[in-house]
């Protein structure tokens, strides 16, 4: 007997709430699917609640589909297990789209004695009559947006919804749509802009953590603005004498992700998870105007300014706000994009910094999915001096961190056009997209 078959775990949200109320109506609608898929119905039973609700049960040859709703959230919880290879995403799509659902998350795993994946998560955006097309997989199926992420990105991306990769999660929060696929690396984009890829993301946050860390008189607060994957946090924790981390990310989707997703928790190395970490999903602009103790180091992992929202992230007034928050040994470390690729919004992030009244210095790491990428230290004292060894477990930085801050006298001439973003004068966006368009012209 072929022990093999394909089980679904369904969340369904938004959905019609009068059809969730009516267990007769369900019931139908479950069962012509079952009839569609030529399966031989065992058993049915169906309950309605009072006040509101239905769960209900079907026995089928191979296996079950089980509902349980509840209409006043618009929320529906299926289950569907069929043994055998029958396609049974039509039958699906079909019952998500009779109760108007508007998002869903399914949880599909292969079950029996073959050898098979790891479950994964996968969604649909039964808003767009595409799904109905038989011709289209579903489960590989995402929308691609050409104005967003730049070409290289979507050139990738193109390559990972014709099916060829595993999508673990692909999801749209309120601010920004979340893609993370397993190839031979993990890789997440946000608004199909690759963030990490799993193969060389320790070049970025081990020079985005260490020399500030190394820097710093302690190391006992600190405070991390962005980073909700948990990959900066993951470096922050491998020194021993920190005692509190308040990690600030306005993306909760984000960090329940990193919390969750069994690949990107053992990337992270279960750092979101750790008792000395405080999360607050809310806006960095916003958790800055409160009255803090001080951090003896601050982390700004902001994504690129690519338009005015993240432009406001990189200002004079906001930088300002940021430094009284810091302790006087303490360092301040921006991620401050390609000095390469985008070398005036680099030098500009510098200018913009320094205006708030910190002392800058700059330097860049070689990260392979992304090429030269730049960096600002910064503190209150006039001088940094000399960048102090890493005294951690480490992978991808040599020990010894000076060559980090070699800059080239090409990189240095461009340091001349640099301009300083503020909130009365928010350009560093309008920068950035001159630049990626040179790039590509």
């Amino acid at each position: 007997m072929d022990t093999n078959g394909q089980h679904l775990v369904i969340d369904a949200f938004d959905c019609q709430r009068e059809i969730l109320n009516d267990a007769t109506v369900l019931e139908e609608l479950l069962t012509k699917a079952i009839k569609q898929l030529g399966m031989e119905i065992l058993s049915s039973h169906f309950h309605s609640f009072t006040p509101q609700g239905v769960t209900g049960v079907i026995g089928i040859s191979t296996s079950h589909i089980s509902i349980h709703t509840w209409p006043e959230y618009g929320y529906v919880a299926l289950d569907l297990y069929t043994c055998g290879n029958q396609d049974i995403w039509p039958a699906l799509e079909g019952i998500l789209t009779k109760i108007q659902a508007k998002r869903t998350a399914v949880f599909e795993l292969n079950r029996g004695e073959e050898p098979h994946t790891k479950p994964t998560m996968r969604t649909l955006n039964l808003s767009s009559n595409i799904l109905l097309d038989e011709k289209v997989d579903s489960r590989a199926l995402f929308p691609l947006q050409e104005d967003r992420g730049n070409d290289w990105d979507l050139i990738q991306l193109k390559e990972i919804a014709s099916g060829k990769h595993n999508i673990l999660f692909h999801g749209e929060s309120q601010y920004q749509d979340i893609l993370l696929v397993e190839a031979n690396d993990l890789r997440l984009y946000l608004n199909q802009e690759l963030q990490f890829c799993s193969l060389d993301e320790r070049h970025y946050h081990e020079a985005l953590v260490y020399p500030a860390m190394e820097v710093a008189g302690s190391h006992e607060r600190i405070l991390i603005l962005g980073g909700g994957d948990g990959l900066a946090l993951r470096e922050v924790l491998k020194y021993p004498n920190v005692k509190h981390v308040d990690l600030v990310d306005i993306d909760p989707m984000i960090v329940e992700l990193a919390k969750s997703e069994p690949a990107l928790v053992a990337q992270n190395n279960r750092s979101l998870l750790d008792d000395r970490l405080t999360v607050h999903s809310e806006d960095s602009k916003i958790y800055i105007e409160r009255d803090l103790q001080p951090y003896d180091v601050i982390i700004i992992d902001f994504p690129d300014p690519v338009d005015p929202i993240l432009s406001s992230l990189y200002t004079k007034e906001l930088f300002g706000k940021i430094a009284k928050h810091l302790v006087v040994d303490g360092a301040i470390v921006c991620q401050s994009n390609s000095p390469e690729d985008t070398p005036q919004v680099f030098w500009s992030i510098a200018k913009t910094i320094t205006s708030a009244g910190l002392n800058t210095l700059p330097y860049t790491v070689t990260v392979p999915s992304f090429g030269l990428w730049g960096f600002h230290l910064a503190t209150q004292n006039k001088f940094i001096g000399t960048i102090p060894e890493i005294s951690v477990p480490h992978q991808a930085l040599s020990t010894n961190m000076e060559t980090l801050f070699k800059i080239s006298p090409e990189m240095l001439s461009v340091k001349e056009t640099a301009i300083v973003n503020s909130e009365t004068s928010l350009k560093l966006h309008t920068l950035y997209q001159v630049e990626i368009k040179n790039i590509s012209s």
